[in-house]
């Protein structure tokens, strides 16, 4: 397999970003109490411009700077727009992040708000959900460490995977959700800046127009809008982040941790940066089939373009953008997933009085655990990233009715929500091998939506306060401190509307570093930023 870097030149820069990493979080750990407050909530206080970039980053994950171009090389360009409608998840949210700070002000899960809105059998349930969903999530990012080193450098796939776990996993258990918050902010901008960068020159080198046309000549079908698999990929996405981000612990951290002044702002304003991201990075795929690049495999399609247009710097900038995604993504991942196994399993059933010094304790075992499972499951690499991670879409998608409905409706049906989860996951994963993976998240989320609408028409519940909900958690806080493509019709994008897509895109990426920078500016000098 050709590569663009040698083996050491990949470690030497890999190296440079994990010491930065690990020495701030040990800095971090010397200025931080020992309290679960400041390690897993970053003290409940969090600027605008901390608050969104952390948003950012989390979702800028190695799927996204890895499957986004696999998903436009593999289906076109209207898997570069569905990927994209994972932005306007994080923006649905917002309203729903400003109710959960004022129902639940003083919330450590998203845990919590299932057991103490629908009872034990609902949030049993929600748990199998929740860790089958963050360890396929762990697992993708893990993947994506050691398929990168390998694409660009020829490093054995082992070594890559063992680097981004154990780095991000030191990292993580010294310096909690505060180190996190952070290094996102610097890690946000060297993604979005070295992107921007980058797809400037993949397409100053090869005009738009250029690829376009290469495009059209080897596989036209790839520009078209209305292709059947790409349609449904499109609602399949949207409903998997949205089910993504309604129900995992990272983003309910998140909103736990900001100000509530600055919580829905935030999920608004990462949305809209983020959506800009998979399209560019996307858009390089068909570089790859305008000037006929042979791709071993499909994870590989990002770092190869870069590297072959740009030569051993495009490796070195491919990088640190997919390093430094899969940085941020591991260590959100092991500390909210950690958080809410040891917050509603250890503390909330075995030890309600645990102190915080335990809880953070069990909190980095657990990180650590988390950390050994998920490279014992890709110690053998998968053949899709984004297949891996779509085996939970019935999962997750199950669980954003629960979430939506639940939040805004005091009356809903208890039972249904508990009959319409476990229903929406069996049916969604029949659809993901009967029907397609696309599939599954579309069939789960329909389902759920009609279960827990017609259960709560039938029998609403009347008994629900929403001040018994934040009560409860008050409580327990102040103890503690596969379908293809066949014939269709088409309507292909004209060159026009590609060469423009692709400059309104990066004028709007280059907008966004501006953007975060002057708030961190204004923060800083306003002394806002914690």
């Amino acid at each position: 397999m050709e590569t663009f870097i040698t083996p050491v030149m990949a470690l030497v820069v890999v190296g440079a970003i994990s010491i930065i990493l690990l020495s701030f979080g040990f800095f971090m750990a010397k200025r931080m109490s020992k309290g679960s407050n400041d390690f897993l909530y970053a003290g409940r206080n969090v600027g605008l411009a901390l608050s969104t970039a952390t948003l950012i980053a989390a979702w800028i994950t190695g799927n996204t700077t890895m499957s986004a171009p696999e998903q436009g090389y593999a289906i076109g360009i209207i898997a570069c727009f569905a990927y994209a409608t994972a932005g306007l998840s994080l923006c649905i949210f917002a309203p729903l992040a400003l109710r959960i700070k004022k129902i639940m002000p003083n919330g450590c899960t998203s845990g919590d708000f299932i057991r103490c809105r629908y009872g034990k059998p609902a949030w049993a349930v929600f748990l199998i959900i929740s860790a089958w969903y963050f360890l396929g999530f762990l697992m993708t990012q893990a993947m994506a460490g050691g398929i990168l080193l390998q694409a660009l450098s020829g490093l054995e796939y082992k070594v890559g995977m063992l680097i981004i776990m154990i780095v991000c996993t030191i990292y993580a258990l010294n310096g909690g959700l505060k180190a996190i918050l952070s290094t996102d902010f610097i890690l946000s901008m060297l993604i979005l800046g070295v992107l921007f960068i980058t797809a400037i020159l993949a397409f100053v080198y090869f005009k738009p127009s250029m690829v376009y046309q290469g495009v059209m000549s080897a596989k036209p079908e790839l520009m078209n809008l209305i292709s059947g698999t790409g349609i449904m990929y499109l609602g399949s996405n949207f409903l998997f982040a949205c089910g993504e981000i309604f129900h995992s612990n990272i983003w309910w951290q998140r909103i736990y941790a900001a100000n509530e002044k600055v919580a829905a702002k935030s999920f608004i304003l990462s949305g809209l940066i983020w959506t800009t991201v998979p399209i560019v990075a996307g858009s390089l795929a068909f570089v790859a089939v305008a000037n006929g690049y042979a791709v071993p495999q499909v994870n590989m399609v990002f770092p190869i373009v870069v590297s072959k247009l740009l030569g051993p710097a495009g490796a070195i900038l491919v990088l640190i953008i997919i390093y430094s995604a899969l940085a941020s993504t591991v260590s959100s991942v092991l500390t909210s997933s950690a958080n809410l196994l040891v917050q509603d399993i250890y503390k909330s059933l075995l030890h309600p009085d645990a102190d915080d010094e335990t809880i953070v304790k069990y909190v980095r075992y657990t990180m650590v655990g988390l950390a050994i499972l998920a490279i014992i499951l890709v110690w053998s690499p998968k053949n899709s990233m984004y297949q891996v991670l779509y085996l939970t879409g019935s999962a997750v998608a199950a669980t954003i009715w629960p979430m939506a409905y639940g939040i805004f409706n005091r009356k809903t049906n208890k039972t249904a929500v508990v009959i319409a989860m476990i229903c929406s996951m069996i049916f969604g994963l029949i659809a993901y091998f009967s029907i397609s993976s696309y599939a599954a998240p579309i069939v789960s989320a329909t389902l759920g939506m009609i279960i827990i609408v017609v259960g709560t028409k039938l029998a609403p519940d009347n008994s629900f306060r929403w001040k018994d909900l934040n009560e409860q958690v008050t409580a327990a806080v102040k103890k503690t401190i596969r379908g293809g493509i066949s014939m269709e019709p088409t309507l292909y994008m004209s060159q026009g509307v590609f060469s423009v897509l692709i400059i309104v895109v990066l004028i709007g990426l280059g907008f966004t570093c501006v953007l975060l920078l002057s708030m961190l500016f204004k923060e800083l000098k306003d002394k806002t930023l914690w």
